[in-house]
Parts: structure tokens; sequence; C-alpha cells
């Protein structure tokens, strides 16, 4: 803790497996710049996750690897179990494209690999805490994977990728697919048709959720499900018209996903109310663009048994 902590102070959790990193982070970021810092350490991730409910930090500093519960887990396990507003930062000597490519995913601030320098670690913790004065006088952090469509986006309607990426193996039963999260939202969806699902929860009046999905992700879900081959799938998307078996298996997996839409009360059990194949927009669908509790974005691609193809699949809290 800073001798100059207030009630204004900000909140750091630093989370490594290393006491001597602990203490190289710490006096790294104890600097007038940043002005004053409550500090808080982990050991892990699960010793991490214990803290983050009582210390309530600003912002947690992770290495990625650690005994136990690693840095990933960890985050995704916080975005799982509601604290979304959390900023998350990795600090690692991993310097594979894949794991950042899953701390973006999961909503991690920046990706900044050790060992660092004094200035970089500065300016991308400054960027963390929303320090903007900081930033404008150091400039941007130098070799520092920051991730700012991580820091902008919006709830998520649908938190957890992983989960999702395994309903999706559930319902098709292979694995010659990758899913993977649209972070550049636009419109919700354009093609038509598409299969609209409307999800309802016992308690709440109205619509819920809306889920969609394009006609390719149609085809190739609904498709896949059912057997077709990939001639029935593309005479499918040729004539813009899934076929009946397609649709029927789409909407058994809109209705699985009801199970992952993000709950906003205890109470909550999202269902599948209905869904159909529609070539008119959603009545109702530009005003939820504009204000929504939450929307999850994934582009889906396949490239297996004959079968290939890029999809699009959009769920929203209504």
């Amino acid at each position: 803790m800073s001798a100059f902590a207030n009630a204004n102070s900000k909140r750091i959790l630093i989370v490594d497996d290393s006491r001597a990193i602990q203490a190289i982070i710490r006096r790294t970021l104890e600097c007038e710049e940043l002005g004053d810092l409550l500090f808080q350490t982990a050991s892990d991730g699960a010793d991490a996750l214990d803290k983050v409910a009582s210390f309530k930090p600003d912002l947690v500093l992770s290495d990625w690897h650690m005994p136990g519960v690693s840095g990933i887990e960890m985050l995704q396990t916080l975005r799982q179990t509601g604290h979304h507003h959390v900023a998350v930062g990795f600090i690692t000597t991993d310097t594979a494209s894949e794991c950042r490519t899953q701390a973006r995913s999961n909503g991690a601030l920046f990706f900044l690999n050790k060992p660092f320098d004094d200035l970089t670690l500065r300016s991308a913790v400054a960027l963390g805490l929303g320090r903007s004065s900081f930033n404008q006088r150091a400039g941007r952090p130098k070799n520092a994977d920051i991730l700012p469509a991580a820091k902008t986006r919006p709830p998520q309607a649908i938190e957890s990728l992983a989960q999702t990426q395994q309903a999706l193996f559930a319902h098709l039963g292979m694995r010659g697919f990758e899913l993977t999260r649209m972070h550049e939202q636009g419109l919700f969806i354009q093609q038509s048709p598409q299969l609209i699902a409307l999800y309802g929860s016992a308690g709440r009046k109205g619509v819920y959720a809306v889920g969609l999905l394009d006609l390719n992700a149609c085809v190739l879900i609904g498709g896949l499900a059912a057997g077709c081959s990939a001639q029935e799938m593309q005479a499918s998307r040729t004539q813009h018209a899934p076929s009946s078996k397609q649709v029927e298996q789409a909407t058994r997996f809109m209705r699985s996903m009801a199970a992952l839409l993000k709950k906003r009360s205890s109470s909550d059990a999202p269902t599948l109310n209905a869904a159909r194949i529609s070539s008119q927009p959603l009545e109702r669908l530009a005003s939820l663009i504009e204000a929504n509790a939450g929307r999850s974005d994934f582009m889906l691609r396949v490239n297996s048994m004959g079968v290939q193809g890029e999809a699009r699949l959009s769920f929203m809290l209504a």
C-alpha cells in the first residue's frame, strides 16, 4: 500500500507466482505520474479470484503461466462470474500469438512481455486506470500489445467463448470448425433469410434476448448436425432457402444456447420461446442495436468433410 493512499486511490492486484516479480512491478508503478495506488498481491489465479471480491481492484496485472489456476483461466472465471468491469492486463514471458488471441477474445486490456522497461509498464497501466494525461506525456507503450477492442467492447450477451465452442461441438459432434468473437460489430445480421430466435425468462415480460443465424450459419450448423451432404448444403445456399431439417437442427442449437445467455439476476432462466426463418428484419432490431443490455457476435469457419464456408452468429440481450 502506498504511504499516500487515500479514498481516491486506484487499486491494483498483482498476480504472479514469483515474489520477486511482484516486488519489481510494484516498485515500477510507485511513481508520481500514476498517482496514489493501493496494492495487493496473489500467487496464482485461484488466490487472485479470492481477493477480487474483497479488494475490488481497478486493474489486475497477471502472469500467464502459474501453478493451479492460470492467468487466462482466472480472467475467464472473472468474466463468467460477473466481474465485467475489472480491467486485466497480462505481463508474461509467453510470446505465442495464440496467447494474445486468447487474451483478446476474453477481454484483456493489454499483453506485455517480460522483461519490460519501466515506461512501457507505466504507460500500459495508465491506460488500464484511465489516466490519459500520463499517456499523452509518455506516448504509446512500446513493445506492448494493447488490445483496445477489449477495453471498449460493450457488455457481452454470451460471456464465454469456450463454452460457446463446446456447445457447438456437442451439437455438431465434430471439431472441424473455428469459432471466434467478432469485435467490429457493425450491423447485427444483414443477410436474408435468417433464423431469428426469441428468448424469454420466467418472471420477465417480453423478449429477454434475440439470437440470429445468417443464412450460411443456419445451413452449416443445421446441415452438419442433420448429416446433409456438401452438395445439399451448397444447394440450400444457392437457393437462399435452408431445408426443413437444416432449420430444425439449427433451432435445436439455438435452444441449447439459452443456457449460455448472461443472467442479469439470480432468478433469470432464459429459454427459447420461438425460432423462425425470416426474410424481414426484426421490427425491434434497430432499437435493440442502439440500446441493449449486452451483445455478442461470432464468426464461424468450417473446413471439414468437404464442407467449407464462413457464417455469422449474433446474440443480443433485450
